[in-house]
């Protein structure tokens, strides 16, 4: 490392977030995003992780692979150092060297990480940590790169959490011959289950199946928790279990044996059988994609005394993003104004109160639901969208973040109507930005109309949010018409609200 340290290098640290939830996936692979080395001829290249090896299940492995478009040299020959961080060390938790020539889109040959070094040891079992951090420092073996620079990556594994209900009937007519359907009972108009069934062995022992689409689904592992819920609508943890999906398989389901026998819960009637009715919660969380980003590129100061002598090359990262700015602050400026005048509309959106012009294009590529209808046969024709459900101004703030990407002088009230016009057309920045608003600004006026949207649109994060405001504000609010108006309605969901209540009170208590 001595006499590298002496040469000019470059820099790429990968930081894979939420990596429990990629263990599994280790027959795909995680890819970094890829980057361009301007310092190594402009080529490109990305970083590989497989947290299961399969020739050998103690090793995870770290491999580059080169652009297969790259430019000249056909062949390049590096020296490269890898180190591997977790949160818990900030020192490296393995380390080791390699050199390679490099053929466009090949890789190189595998680092085999020990499993033992980087993940951590729980209850006998091997666990990847939470985040894990790779660092791959690049140098030529051959002459020097012209200047040492850096990058920092980002892959996160998207994971999302729900949370439901299954009932069980006549469940003392459970065999061993026959499995039983669990009722999902939901918030949630999308439960990413096509079905779940009890079943018992010949022991009597309990168990779960729950059964992936096998079509349509982008999900690929699910890690499910399951509580049976006693009569006062305690839980009590009684099994857990997790299934990869693959697409190639007949049949994609996974099975969770419970801590509890039939025989058990029937002892134990009425505190876990209400109406001969089994109560199960439970807690699916599911990755569903990767999310790359590149966070910063950086090269050393004379770097910029290169591309100045040559017209072309790299900017300091602050002229890059001035220029960027400014375009992008033209270009929505422009946007504006093609609002603002009406220019060359194509379309209109009309309330009951007010029409306002639109352009096609632009709704089409801000919204799946617009670039659906006007690209059907039977709708394309058609200029006016009626919308009957948005008020004139709802929808002028709605145009305007559509157009702008910003929306200004938020209120509560306003918040409310974009939320709904955001999840209705599919606008996910604006209903995450609704979303963050009014969690922000929960309050125990608010709570109850707050928890009702959630649940009306399946936002698991904002209906806990709510829910915990209202536990927190429990004495006030059981008081209140927003409350009683909740239980009138939704039964169900004001039951839930009630039993977390309970609980926060009781380990207060």
């Amino acid at each position: 490392m001595a006499a590298e340290s002496k040469r000019k290098s470059f820099s790429i640290t990968w930081r894979i977030e939420n990596c429990k939830f990629c263990e599994q996936i280790g027959d795909n692979g995680i890819s970094s995003p890829s980057i361009c080395i301007d310092t190594l001829e402009n080529n490109s290249c990305r970083l590989w992780l497989n947290l299961v090896w399969p020739l050998s299940e103690e090793c995870m492995h770290v491999i580059i692979i080169r652009g297969k478009y790259c430019n000249l040299p056909v062949i390049i020959e590096l020296d490269y150092h890898l180190s591997v961080f977790s949160d818990h060390s900030p020192s490296p938790l393995f380390e080791a060297s390699s050199s390679h020539a490099f053929q466009k889109g090949y890789r190189s040959p595998p680092f085999l990480v020990p499993k033992a070094k980087v993940f951590e040891r729980k209850e006998g079992e091997l666990l990847p940590p939470d985040n894990i951090t790779i660092q791959i420092k690049i140098w030529k073996k051959l002459g020097s790169l012209s200047e040492d620079g850096e990058c920092m990556l980002t892959t996160e594994a998207q994971v999302e959490r729900i949370s439901f209900v299954g009932v069980v009937e006549n469940f003392s007519d459970l065999t061993h011959e026959n499995k039983k359907a669990i009722r999902i009972r939901s918030a949630f108009d999308k439960i990413p289950l096509s079905s779940m069934n009890i079943g018992l062995t010949c022991e009597g022992i309990i168990f779960i199946e729950f059964f992936i689409p096998l079509s349509g689904t982008i999900i690929r592992l699910y890690k499910c928790v399951l509580y049976l819920l006693d009569s006062k609508g305690k839980e009590v943890k009684c099994g857990e279990g997790e299934l990869t999906y693959r697409p190639l398989r007949k049949e994609n389901k996974g099975k969770i044996p419970l801590q509890f026998s039939k025989a058990n819960l029937i002892d134990l009637e009425k505190q876990y059988l209400q109406s001969d009715c089994l109560y199960l919660q439970c807690e699916i969380a599911f990755l569903t994609e990767y999310k790359n980003k590149i966070v910063k590129t950086k090269y050393a100061a004379n770097l910029i005394e290169c591309a100045e002598q040559t017209n072309f090359g790299i900017q300091n990262n602050e002229e890059v993003m001035e220029e960027v700015n400014s375009f992008l602050s033209t270009v929505k400026d422009d946007l504006l104004t093609l609002l603002s005048t009406g220019l060359l509309f194509d379309t209109k959106l009309q309330t009951s109160t007010e029409t306002f012009p639109a352009h096609k294009n632009i709704l089409s590529a801000r919204s799946p639901v617009f670039r659906a209808m006007f690209t059907n046969e039977k709708e394309r024709t058609n200029d006016i969208v009626q919308i009957e459900d948005l008020d004139a101004e709802t929808v002028r703030r709605f145009l305007l973040f559509l157009y702008s990407d910003n929306i200004e002088d938020l209120d509560f009230e306003s918040a409310m109507h974009l939320y709904f016009a955001g999840d209705k057309y599919e606008v996910f920045g604006l209903k995450h930005k609704c979303s963050n608003f009014l969690e922000e600004n929960l309050s125990s006026s608010n709570c109850c109309d707050v928890l009702m949207l959630a649940y009306r649109h399946g936002d698991f994060d904002l209906k806990k949010a709510a829910q915990e405001c209202i536990a927190q504000h429990d004495k006030e609010i059981l008081q209140s018409d927003q409350w009683k108006l909740l239980e009138e309605t939704n039964t169900n969901l004001a039951f839930e609200t009630f039993r977390i209540m309970y609980k926060k009170n009781r380990r207060s208590s």
